[in-house]
């Protein structure tokens, strides 16, 4: 059994930390230019080369490439604040994207097709109804983070704090799961990865040696009590011998 004082619960509860918000639920400002799908042998919806297939292409891009994407509802943020915002989330290792909705569920429908923007991709996934969906209601951002670290979220949540209800995080997807708002706030306290490795690495280590002094002074003992019982059974053998040599 498990108490909160032993070494094990420890490392439990630093597993624990991450793979809470790991079982959530699983799913499979304009850019001006991205690496995207090459242009040729592609059959669209829309025209390959118009503004919306370049917009669900890079609306692609960005999930694919940021492990964080937050989702923001955005209202009345003057060009003040939003140059402010925007540069404060660059230095902490965030961007600041401005989205089309109808464009970004149009992506997401066909998010794990080989080409979102394809007519077969948007024929096939018509019905489909994604987790995020529910919140691109209204005027809507997104703040993509490339790594995992729980620390660039707090950073983020700081800096949209300072502009109150103008840019509010109301959702995210981190790696492959949703969270609403309350669980991005709990995520943003967690340790980084390489934290938590580093941590149960010291756990490891201090289980080891504890191990390792154990199997010692286990050893030490057996070795002592074998040592006494022939001790015992000499000085037997040697009260023998004198009294049959006084005989």
């Amino acid at each position: 059994m498990l108490t909160s004082t032993t070494p094990f619960a420890a490392v439990a509860r630093l597993t624990r930390s991450w793979g809470v918000f790991h079982s959530v639920r699983t799913l499979a400002s304009t850019p001006s230019s991205a690496p995207y799908l090459s242009t040729e042998g592609r059959d669209t919806f829309k025209d390959v080369f118009s503004r919306k297939t370049f917009l669900i292409d890079y609306y692609k891009h960005l999930n694919d490439t940021n492990n964080i994407v937050l989702y923001c509802h955005h209202n009345n943020l003057n060009k003040v604040d939003n140059a402010r915002v925007r540069s404060e989330l660059n230095a902490a290792g965030a961007k600041l994207v401005y989205l089309r909705n109808s464009l970004y569920k149009a992506y997401l429908r066909s998010a794990d097709e080989a080409d979102p923007a394809s007519k077969s991709a948007r024929e096939a996934t018509m019905d489909v109804v994604h987790p995020l969906a529910p919140l691109l209601k209204g005027p809507t951002a997104v703040i993509a983070i490339n790594d995992t670290d729980p620390s660039v979220v707090k950073a983020v949540l700081k800096t949209l704090k300072s502009v109150n209800e103008k840019l509010f995080v109301i959702g995210a997807q981190v790696e492959t799961s949703v969270y609403d708002a309350a669980q991005v706030d709990q995520f943003k306290d967690l340790p980084t990865k390489q934290q938590l490795q580093g941590q149960l690495a010291g756990l490891l280590t201090v289980l080891g040696g504890a191990g390792l002094v154990r199997t010692l002074e286990s050893a030490s003992t057996h070795l002592y009590l074998t040592l006494d019982t022939r001790k015992d059974d000499m000085a037997k053998q040697q009260g023998g011998d004198a009294a049959n040599d006084e005989k």
